[in-house]
């Protein structure tokens, strides 16, 4: 059995006393496999440490009644100047193994080659991992930690690792930790949710990842976030980076993929949307989006994400057939309502989405959302934002918001609107109108500071 009772662990820092574990107390007993949920930073690395000794508590106690492993595929104990060969005989001495049986293992798990005879700090963080999971395995440990091992290697590496653990050694005592929940969930019995310092402990995954859920706001609606890219431009290149470094992001998503993995195809379509109501201009998941809508039989919804993900920069090639299915599903001849291609350029040339059409929407029709038809004829007939601009403004919605009926901006899409519809204007101006934007209507104040000044269509609509 391993117990942690009362433990409490404190970094001093410049800046003050950083408390991580704040009086965690549970058992582990053997044959339990403890999944550990908890966002970035909330220390559950360093709880995994404690429990192998690498780290002591500032107070309260850790007990081992059971042999500990070192954190899998992590390579802080190994002696970097060091081969591989010469820390598998050092390992094989502290534990009394056989070296050369040790070796043979390692070499052919860890599939190392030549590497092995070179020292580790010469590895890649990679070639790291998978020496570390392979001399993991020769020591017959009776509780195994694991920090992110998930993430070692390749699938076949991967599937080779799981059945090494999971397989072969799975009545042993484990402590597990992943940014995957799903891992976490198919490999588990007893789940635990770290935050602000505090261990929850869960019998069910469902409950353990609903706390999970609303402790990292995965249900709060977006805030405006001026860190962001300063136009439309920037912001498709860092997109994708930005959207997998939100939490709520990846876990949005991957409670798509779940639902789809389990064909529940309107569930998934759900998640994919509220995934990307944060991150809107993430383009490889409007293909996701794409695909359950029409596995659903939502076609019009999925040729809107076919589109969106192909102006967000989606290669056309890896599109257009499934445009084309759903397309030709409704009837309608695909060759008269061609795809049109992602365009580089300032943003008045720039091929046009949903999130685009939307963010329009807030500022030029008083927040009337369009259908998801009135959402698709648009994409269909305009391959610019210009374009759609100029449709948009001729609209009788249009017409009201002239007569002095603005309605306020909506705080949840003001980095959309920032990005797309106030492009022309430089990044801190853009940034304090559309704070203006959250208590005042919105077009009188764009069109105020002369929006879309240099986009041609826009003007001629404007100005007929």
């Amino acid at each position: 059995m391993i117990r942690l009772s009362d433990v409490r662990k404190v970094y001093h820092t410049r800046s003050g006393d950083n408390l991580v574990l704040d009086n965690v107390s549970f058992e582990l007993r053997p044959g339990e496999h403890l999944g550990v949920l908890g966002r970035n930073g909330a220390g559950k690395s360093t709880m995994v440490r404690l429990i192998s000794g690498a780290e002591r508590p500032t107070s309260g106690r850790v007990e081992r009644q059971m042999s500990v492993s070192w954190p899998l595929a992590f390579g802080g104990a190994f002696q970097p100047t060091l081969s591989s060969i010469d820390n598998i005989r050092f390992i094989s001495r502290i534990y009394a193994q056989d070296f050369k049986r040790n070796l043979a293992f390692v070499a052919d798990f860890s599939e190392l080659g030549s590497y092995l005879r070179e020292p580790v700090r010469s590895y890649s963080s990679g070639m790291r991992a998978r020496l570390a999971f392979a001399i993991s395995m020769i020591i017959e440990f009776d509780c195994f930690l694991i920090d992110e091992i998930g993430a070692v290697g390749d699938a076949r590496f991967h599937d080779r690792c799981n059945h090494e653990l999971f397989g072969k050694r799975g009545d042993r005592a484990m402590v597990l930790i992943s940014h995957d929940p799903g891992y976490l969930r198919d490999h588990c019995n007893r789940f635990a949710l770290l935050h602000g310092g505090k261990l929850a402990l869960f019998d069910d995954f469902d409950t353990a990842y609903d706390h999970f859920r609303e402790a990292i706001g995965l249900i709060a609606a977006p805030e405006i976030d001026h860190a962001a890219a300063p136009d439309r431009s920037a912001l498709l290149e860092v997109a994708q980076h930005r959207a997998l470094g939100d939490e709520r992001f990846r876990m949005a998503v991957r409670e798509g993929d779940w639902r789809r993995d389990a064909r529940d195809w309107a569930a998934a379509e759900e998640r994919y949307t509220a995934a990307l109501a944060l991150h809107p201009y993430q383009r490889s998941y409007w293909v996701q989006l794409g695909h359950a809508a029409k596995e659903g039989g939502q076609d019009v919804r999925a040729e809107i994400a076919y589109r969106t993900a192909c102006a967000m920069g989606e290669p056309a090639a890896d599109v257009v057939e499934h445009l084309t299915f759903v397309v030709a599903r409704t009837g309608t001849d695909p060759t008269a309502w061609p795809l049109h291609p992602f365009r580089k350029g300032e943003a008045s040339q720039q091929t046009p989405g949903r999130p685009d059409v939307e963010a329009l929407a807030w500022l030029l029709w008083k927040g009337v959302m369009p259908t998801d038809a009135e959402v698709l004829a648009l994409l269909r007939r305009h391959a610019t934002c210009d374009a759609l601009v100029a449709a948009m403004i001729t609209d009788d919605r249009f017409s009201a918001i002239c007569e002095g009926s603005a309605g306020a901006l909506d705080a949840g899409r003001g980095d959309t609107i920032r990005v797309l519809a106030l492009s022309h204007l430089f990044p801190n101006d853009a940034i304090d109108l559309v704070a203006r934007m959250t208590d005042e209507p919105a077009w009188p104040l764009a069109a105020a500071a002369d929006a879309f000044r240099d986009w041609p269509q826009t003007q001629k609509a404007l100005h007929p």
